[in-house]
């Protein structure tokens, strides 16, 4: 009597299972992040610019000159936040699920999140009757405060 033996590849299993889409997302799953407390500032530079309108949006990849003119920079200073970038409107620290949030008024934020080993950002800028929202890496920059 022949024996068959089967070999079957984790993956392979999951998938049979219908566990593969669960096991892939869990390792892009965001998680929040804690700001250290001798960070000076938060850096972004933004990869994707997407437009919206009432009636239209865009999305379009930025090429290098044009993401370093739409960067992001907020100062951290005795113990709060600043949008540097955004007429240095005072930032409050939200968080939220998975997400840390700063924000100012409604429709102005920067939400805050690492996916693998990367910290990544949104910034969403609501203006009458459309907005923009950019995409990008973080770096969070540590030292001493003035």
């Amino acid at each position: 009597m022949r024996r068959l033996h089967l070999f079957i590849h984790p993956a392979g299993l999951a998938m049979c299972l219908g566990l593969l889409p669960v096991l892939s997302a869990a390792q892009n799953v965001p998680m929040k992040i804690e700001i250290p407390a001798d960070a000076i500032r938060l850096e972004g530079i933004p990869k994707v610019r997407i437009d919206e309108g009432e009636t239209r949006a865009t999305r379009r990849v930025l090429r290098p000159a044009e993401a370093a003119k739409e960067r992001l920079v907020v100062r951290m200073r005795d113990g709060e936040f600043f949008w540097e970038t955004r007429e240095d409107r005072p930032l409050k620290l939200n968080l939220s699920g998975d997400f840390t949030y700063l924000s100012t008024d409604p429709g102005h934020y920067i939400r805050l999140s690492r996916v693998g080993d990367k910290l990544t950002y949104v910034e969403h800028v609501e203006m009458d009757s459309r907005s923009v929202t950019w995409r990008g890496e973080l770096t969070i920059v540590l030292g001493k405060k003035p």
